[in-house]
């Protein structure tokens, strides 16, 4: 039995040196991420029927064109990041209705509306591009953001904190 040794390879792909100044290094040996187009939906697979077919055909082909919309939607690929997108987003507007210690402990309605805003801004402009479970996510956090923020800017205002003794409080305002 002879054993060979495999052999490797060992690129460094730092971009800085151990000193932090910035290293000469070729583009070419950095990978770039392409997108895989092997799941690309082809538009001209959803082909109108030619001249030759009857009209009960062409009505048929018409009525089943939701459905076929339907089935491309399902067909296409859920994509990570964009989830990862429509999470931080709600995470950010649900801890500024929630009062989190992040952002002070206060409750700041108004910038919790500029990140609802942006989710639904982000839903506007994808429509039509979203996979089913992209969709009903979007839709889904879109209703809860919303209800709860309806619920805490329609809820009475707490009466402020009383303040803390000052000097005149205890002189009795000599």
């Amino acid at each position: 039995m002879s054993e060979e040794k495999p052999t490797f390879k060992v690129t460094d792909r730092r971009l800085f040196n151990a000193d932090g100044s910035a290293r000469d290094i070729e583009r070419d040996t950095i990978p770039t991420h392409t997108a895989p187009t092997d799941n690309i939906i082809n538009a001209s697979a959803n082909v109108a029927p030619s001249e030759t077919t009857s009209g009960t055909s062409a009505t048929n082909s018409a009525s089943e064109s939701p459905a076929s919309a339907e089935a491309a939607s399902s067909a296409k690929e859920t994509n990570p990041l964009f989830l990862e997108l429509m999470m931080f987003v709600a995470e950010n507007s649900a801890a500024l209705m929630s009062g989190h210690p992040q952002f002070g402990g206060e409750i700041n309605l108004p910038v919790a509306k500029q990140f609802i805003d942006m989710l639904g801004a982000l839903r506007e402009k994808t429509s039509g591009n979203l996979s089913t479970e992209e969709q009903s996510g979007i839709d889904s956090l879109l209703s809860q953001l919303r209800m709860q923020y309806v619920q805490l800017s329609s809820a009475p205002q707490q009466p402020a904190a009383p303040r803390g003794f000052t000097g005149s409080d205890i002189t009795g305002g000599r």
